[in-house]
């Protein structure tokens, strides 16, 4: 929200953010093996994948943005 208003970002935040993708990066690799006997597990992971991509889509404009603007 603070990098959409123009204020100081959180570096904190963001550092946490990128964590929990992290984190999230492994509860991924470990569905795909399930994926292939659970078709609720199959569904659950291609919504993940489109949250995480989203979320690192936005985690690199933040990043460019921060870099442009030194």
């Amino acid at each position: 929200r603070d990098f959409i208003n123009n204020k100081k970002l959180n570096v904190s935040l963001l550092k946490q953010l990128q964590t929990t993708l992290l984190v999230l990066q492994a509860v991924l690799d470990d569905a795909e093996e399930k994926q292939i006997n659970n078709r609720a597990v199959k569904q659950w992971l291609d919504d993940l994948k489109d949250a995480v991509f989203d979320a690192e889509d936005l985690l690199n404009q933040i990043s460019y943005e921060s870099l442009r603007c030194k």
